[in-house]
């Protein structure tokens, strides 16, 4: 059985084609194909809603036109990205799924594009999974528009057990980025920066660390490093590259601890991470220090997973497939109905 996935949800066009095996209950990466807007976007320092759109419907039909040309036509469901994301976006997605739902006669799978985030894990270098995981487990989702720690009960049964009060670790990045006046998009150049600078350089408060709970908030931190810019301009590159890595291991420390109390607090060791945030380097050891040192199950998806793409929206739609699920909960506001 194959599955195309379409993902919209920002500024990434993406396309997957995957095989499902019902019976056997595992599933692979046939074909993929991404278009980045970062070029497009980059002179506005941001993503621009109207101009995402507008590139995602002009890249589409010739990206599907590539891929039927290069897999052909035989597709037995459509899975699409319904929310959350930029709706302008969403709904150029949304659109060409309805239509070749209705025009190849085949059903069509709404998918939340954080419950892709979730399950990018189960998936092996070779971009072949399996619905077969023990339950329940902790996802960790780190990107630009959400940081959230899902309890993942039993496939389909989720509870959210701890969430950003304001901005996104990712959404922190590119913020601090704009601050140093480093181009967009602004959080892989802070990381980058970090790399040869002193961690322990400032001492920026760690927000929220310490509150017991899974709330997290790093609009303070944001806050924080724009008056100590304000009052230290920087004057040489090390300035700058101390400035990133204390911000970023401010967040590491953070998002460390929250797994920690998360952990602790339900008494789970597996742990899947996803989203844009994880491909950083250092986060990543951090986890899997961590993972290590307490006995954690820690599951990275493949790098190229982290960020968004419609192999991960295929997974989910592969996965509804094999638990017959019909009502799929919105557990994240911004889901466009189909």
């Amino acid at each position: 059985m194959k599955i195309l996935a379409i993902e919209t949800s920002c500024d990434e066009t993406a396309l997957a084609l995957l095989n499902l095996d019902k019976e056997a209950e595992n599933f692979q990466v046939l074909d993929h194909i991404l278009y980045s807007q970062i070029n497009e976007h980059s002179q506005y320092g941001g993503v621009v809603p109207a101009l995402a759109a507008r590139l995602h419907n002009k890249k589409l039909p010739v990206m599907l036109q590539e891929f039927i040309n290069r897999n052909g036509r035989d597709i037995d469901s459509i899975a699409v990205t319904v929310g959350p994301g930029l709706e302008p976006s969403l709904y150029v997605g949304v659109n060409l799924a309805n239509l070749l739902s209705e025009a190849l006669g085949v059903p069509l799978i709404p998918v939340n594009h954080m419950h892709g985030h979730m399950f990018s894990g189960l998936l092996d270098e070779n971009l072949v999974g399996t619905a077969s995981i023990e339950y329940p487990f902790i996802a960790y989702t780190i990107s630009g528009g959400h940081t959230e720690l899902v309890l993942v009960k039993a496939y389909n049964d989720y509870e959210i057990i701890g969430i950003t009060q304001d901005d996104a670790a990712g959404e922190a990045f590119d913020k601090v980025a704009k601050m140093l006046n480093l181009s967009y998009p602004g959080g892989p150049k802070v990381s980058k920066l970090a790399e040869s600078g002193d961690s322990e350089a400032i001492q920026f408060p760690r927000p929220m660390i310490n509150s017991g709970d899974g709330r997290m908030s790093f609009s303070g931190l944001k806050t924080a490093v724009l008056y100590y810019i304000k009052d230290n301009p920087p004057q040489t590159e090390q300035d700058i590259a101390n400035i990133c890595a204390s911000f970023e291991q401010v967040v590491i420390d953070v998002l460390v601890a929250k797994l920690n109390w998360a952990v602790n607090t339900y008494n789970i060791r597996q742990v899947i991470i996803g989203g844009g945030v994880t491909a950083n380097l250092k986060l990543r050891h951090a986890f899997e220090n961590y993972a290590t040192q307490n006995g954690v199950n820690l599951i990275v998806p493949n790098k190229i997973l982290s960020t968004d793409n419609a192999i991960m929206i295929g997974v989910v739609a592969c996965l509804d497939m094999i638990y017959n699920i019909q009502d799929r909960p919105r557990e994240v506001d911004g889901s466009l109905e189909v």
